[in-house]
């Protein structure tokens, strides 16, 4: 469980000013929160979590100056689960995003509980609600996912991680995520106040730390709040 004292007391010195510049002078929407909410209540999607809403007023001016005068986006997401995250982008950014989920939904070792065979269905009802110019999904951990994109050369301008808690999982989706990324491009991490997973052991926090102490040259801090946002600036050599 996050423990935001704590992570505050303990936040990467590089990230204080970014933090402090995002809460205390950037632009924020609150408005959208409840507009979001209005919207999905009227496309009866069935959802059964609110988690993404917290990040609303903090992301959606973000990424709304970020899309401006673009044309399409190629957008990743990393942990879709019932899709409102997505519901969330659909609807800040309409027919503007080619989209790529990655999500196992469903693992016998990882969520057995009876309740997770449900997920999978429901998020496929609710996208189908949306109207993404194209969606293509990858059932399955992202670390596998990810290296098969990889090779295949597939690259992206938004990517959004929001998948396994643990260290070493993040350690790789944002690795290789970095690769996929364009130059230019952006990532949002989620969670970002989390410093342990919800298996035990070193969470997002610590990963997103070390992965910026050592590509700091490469990305731009954009924006800390729960999330952080990283604008790629150059190529990493690898």
């Amino acid at each position: 469980m996050a423990d935001p004292i704590r992570a505050l007391a303990t936040m990467n010195g590089r990230f204080a000013q970014p933090f402090a510049q995002t809460m205390l002078v950037r632009p924020k929407a609150r408005e959208d929160a409840g507009a979001f909410a209005a919207h999905c209540a009227a496309m009866d999607f069935e959802f059964t979590t609110e988690w993404a809403d917290n990040n609303i007023p903090y992301v959606a001016p973000l990424l709304r100056d970020f899309a401006a005068g673009r044309g399409q986006i190629r957008y990743l997401e990393i942990g879709a689960y019932e899709g409102r995250n997505l519901a969330f982008m659909d609807w800040l950014l309409p027919a503007k995003l080619d989209v790529t989920v990655i999500d196992p939904w469903f693992d016998e070792a990882l969520n057995p509980e009876e309740k997770y065979h449900a997920v999978e269905p429901r998020f496929r009802r609710n996208v189908a609600k949306l109207n993404f110019t194209s969606l293509a999904t990858r059932k399955g951990f992202s670390t596998y996912e990810l290296p098969k994109m990889l090779e295949a050369g597939e690259r992206f301008d938004l990517i959004y991680v929001d998948g396994s808690h643990t260290a070493w999982a993040v350690m790789v989706d944002l690795a290789y995520c970095a690769a996929l990324l364009d130059i230019g491009g952006m990532m949002v991490l989620d969670d970002y106040w989390h410093d342990e997973s919800e298996i035990g052991g070193p969470g997002v926090k610590q990963a997103v730390d070390r992965f910026h102490g050592v590509f700091r040259n490469y990305f731009e801090i954009t924006a800390v709040y729960r999330q952080v946002a990283l604008t790629k600036i150059a190529e990493i050599p690898r």
